[in-house]
């Protein structure tokens, strides 16, 4: 027969107030997106708030390289593929998980090792993403949203298949090679904020 033991009312389970879990610091993160495979340069610096997810990410490249979010996207971190599932729970066994619930500053090793971003797969579109720093905020700092802060290359008007494409034209219009001005930062660091 089991003996029940009582425990002694100070070390009970009495459902009082829990310990909160200490806050993450706040960090941001300064990338550098990169077009790979673009025969000119063709980048972007830029300034994100280490509280982002992937999806916000996604939707802050899609803001800065001037594409319109109309295909299909996936980000590889370290080995790992994160992407969107909607109204689809993640199997087990899958390698690849939810950009929802990845916070950059959680990724931060990941990120150094391997970080891309593949936008239109099909057609080339692939980003190399360096983490060039992460800095830790002061307690409190208000938080800020993402912005540019230097680039070089841009989409002409026309739409384009793929970076063999813009390769092309860049080659014959220079002008699309050209580092942003102080104006067109601004203008992409307006569209950011309405994110």
């Amino acid at each position: 027969m089991a003996t029940i033991i009582q425990l002694p009312k100070s070390t009970r389970n009495t459902g009082g107030p829990q310990r909160k879990k200490p806050e993450e610091p706040a960090i941001r993160c300064i990338l550098m997106v990169r077009l790979a495979f673009a025969a000119l340069p063709f980048w972007r610096r830029l300034a994100v708030p280490g509280r982002y997810t992937l999806f916000h990410l996604h939707q802050v490249i899609q803001v800065i390289m001037g594409w319109d979010d109309s295909a299909a996207h996936q980000f590889m971190v370290g080995k790992i593929l994160y992407r969107t599932y909607a109204n689809r729970p993640l199997r087990l066994d899958e390698s690849q998980y939810d950009e929802r619930q990845a916070r950059l500053q959680s990724l931060l090793e990941r990120m150094r090792f391997i970080f891309q971003y593949f936008y239109e797969a099909g057609n080339a579109w692939e980003c190399a993403i360096e983490l060039e720093e992460a800095e830790e905020l002061p307690p409190g700092a208000p938080p800020t949203p993402a912005v540019v802060l230097a680039g070089q290359g841009k989409f002409p008007d026309a739409e384009l298949a793929d970076v063999y494409a813009w390769s092309a034209g860049a080659a014959e219009r220079p002008e699309l090679a050209a580092v942003l001005t102080a104006a067109e930062i601004a203008a992409v660091n307006e569209r950011l904020r309405q994110l």
